[in-house]
């Protein structure tokens, strides 16, 4: 609606009359819209909705927390297979990740080396890879990977691609994030499906790099690339608006500019 009054109004005093409206007005109006697209990606079509179901039973819970338990190695969709072929209950792997996230508290193993004497050991070798998504001013998402060297912690570089992301995508962000920089024996990445994609392991076996994941729910494995991301956040992305320039043959995947 602004952008259209200002179709009515002469150059001259566009300058003069943004004084009315202040920048966090702005960006809360951006942010609403961003909730709006992603509540209505997300929900049902119809807007009277049927209850869901409970959830799962208390025996059921106490079987997936006994599992993971006995079995801390298992992953979720492990354990899903594991829990219908064994009760004949048919259980998706999200319901067991929330089931665990909620219920299950690993116990502190005093076995194996701690995450600061690996990463004090990982000289020059370990390179922490993590994907963000942000939201431009035409409400189009961007995917953002930021890899980080986790011993000495620069930045190693950025790579961005925009709506769909893919094994080719995510290939193609890394390769420009690490372009010319000395490749690492490791990298650490989380438990993001965008992660498994068959071209992007095939890269890292190209590359001869070995792929080590977080732990789940355990942010120390994963500390300072995790706390970049959410300087980014807050000193840039919840700030600024990016601008987005549709110019006959622009690079993909370029980065927005930010307003």
């Amino acid at each position: 609606m602004l952008g259209l009054t200002t179709l009515s109004i002469r150059p001259g005093r566009i300058q003069k009359l943004g004084a009315l409206v202040k920048p966090a007005t702005l960006l809360k109006f951006h942010k609403a819209l961003v909730d709006r697209k992603y509540r209505r990606l997300l929900s049902s079509s119809s807007h009277r909705r049927k209850p869901g179901p409970e959830g799962p039973s208390a025996e059921l819970i106490a079987a997936i927390v006994e599992m993971k338990r006995r079995n801390p190695r298992f992953g979720c969709v492990r354990i899903a297979q594991q829990t219908s072929h064994a009760f004949g209950v048919q259980i998706d792997k999200d319901v067991v990740r929330r089931v665990l996230a909620t219920y299950y508290r690993p116990g502190s193993g005093g076995e194996g080396p701690s995450w600061l004497s690996f990463v004090g050991n990982a000289k020059d070798s370990l390179w922490s890879i993590e994907l963000f998504r942000c939201e431009s001013i035409l409400l189009r998402s961007h995917w953002v990977m930021l890899v980080m060297d986790v011993f000495t912690r620069p930045i190693v570089g950025f790579g961005v691609e925009s709506d769909c992301v893919d094994g080719v995508s995510v290939c193609r962000m890394f390769n420009r994030a690490s372009a010319r920089q000395r490749l690492p024996r490791r990298a650490s990445t989380d438990h993001d499906s965008l992660f498994r994609f068959h071209r992007w392991l095939a890269n890292l076996r190209v590359l001869e790099i070995e792929e080590i994941k977080s732990v789940p729910y355990a942010p120390v494995s994963h500390p300072f690339v995790e706390r970049l991301i959410g300087t980014i956040r807050r000193e840039y992305l919840d700030s600024d608006i990016l601008l987005e320039r549709r110019r006959p043959g622009a690079q993909a995947g370029r980065i927005p500019r930010l307003l």
